[in-house]
């Protein structure tokens, strides 16, 4: 629970959601993790990934990753339809370790 408080606390709005249409930006703020039942945040949390689906496991890289491609975990992978479309991460890091709390894969899930 802290760590959720704190990821709140210090949300990351760099802009990259700030055209998104009211129902989206509504969804962003909806999504819990399918792991713990809590929220993932909101779209200031939620970055761009691309994705690859490796042995039927979602990968992804996006800024923080540095390019890296990282294994999501199949208990973080929300299976409801992505109203944004693109793939969506909701991270942070822990000991220094980037974690993903909620992963969103892009369109036709």
């Amino acid at each position: 629970m802290f760590a959720s408080l704190f990821s709140q606390l210090f949300a990351r709005d760099n802009g990259q959601w700030n055209d998104i249409d009211p129902k989206v930006r509504q969804w962003f703020r909806e999504q819990k993790s399918p792991k713990t039942g809590g929220y993932c945040c909101n779209e200031s949390d939620g970055t761009y990934a691309e994705e690859e689906i490796r042995d039927g496991h979602y990968w992804t890289r996006f800024e923080e990753s540095n390019g890296n491609w990282i294994p999501v975990p199949d208990e973080v992978v929300i299976r409801d339809p992505n109203r944004n479309g693109a793939p969506v991460a909701w991270w942070f890091f822990e000991s220094g370790i980037l974690q993903i709390r909620c992963y969103a894969p892009g369109g036709g899930v």
